[in-house]
């Protein structure tokens, strides 16, 4: 059984430059740490809103609380 799947964009100045930058990763938050180059207990990820635009359940990825781009779904 595979690992669960979420997207990851960037946090960009436009919704078009943000989806370019679009990975999939592991729904986990070692996964985006790792993505991110920083450790574990520096990211947190909460819900945001859902976007209608995109079909997003969206999530804001912050480090040490700066934002830092978002996911469609919650990491386990």
């Amino acid at each position: 059984m595979s690992a669960a799947k979420i997207k990851f964009r960037e946090h960009r100045g436009t919704l078009a430059e943000a989806m370019e930058t679009v990975i999939e990763v592991d729904a986990s938050l070692a996964a985006l740490a790792s993505l991110l180059k920083v450790k574990p207990k520096q990211v947190k990820v909460e819900k945001y809103m859902y976007d209608d635009r995109i079909g997003w359940d969206t999530h804001i990825v912050t480090v040490d609380g700066e934002a830092v781009g978002f996911t469609n779904g919650p990491v386990h």
